[in-house]
């Protein structure tokens, strides 16, 4: 009787341990919120060796979308066509022929313009408060 006990225990421990299979894996991190790029950053446009400073407006728009402004040191211009994707926004500068695409980390971006103008590389950190 014994014996019949110990069998039965250790088959029914042996199937259940192969029935519950391997652990389940972790759960996968938690996806960043989504991109709200509006406010005022302070850019860096980096050109032909040269950097030109300035600042750039991202505001939300009545119609669910976004509009901006650019200013820098060589003149300013309007920011259209932004378009988010993840933690990426690209946008056109239609008066200087550019388009650009920037990813966002945190409040801070980096990303590349170009045009006819030529290439260039931006960076920009979102001031506190805005």
């Amino acid at each position: 009787m014994k014996r019949r006990l110990f069998w039965t225990l250790a088959i029914a421990f042996l199937v259940n341990a192969c029935a519950s299979g391997p652990p389940p894996p972790p759960p996968e991190p938690p996806a960043p919120p989504p991109l709200d790029p509006t406010g005022t950053y302070d850019i860096v446009v980096y050109a032909e060796g040269m950097e030109v400073g300035g600042t750039m407006i991202i505001r939300a728009s009545a119609n669910g979308g976004y509009s901006g402004d650019i200013d820098t040191d060589m003149g300013g211009a309007a920011i259209a066509n932004i378009a988010i994707d993840g933690q990426t926004m690209t946008f056109t500068i239609p008066e200087a022929g550019m388009s650009a695409e920037v990813e966002f980390e945190g409040d801070e971006f980096n990303g590349s313009m170009s045009g006819g103008m030529g290439d260039a590389s931006i960076t920009g950190v979102k001031r506190t408060g805005s």
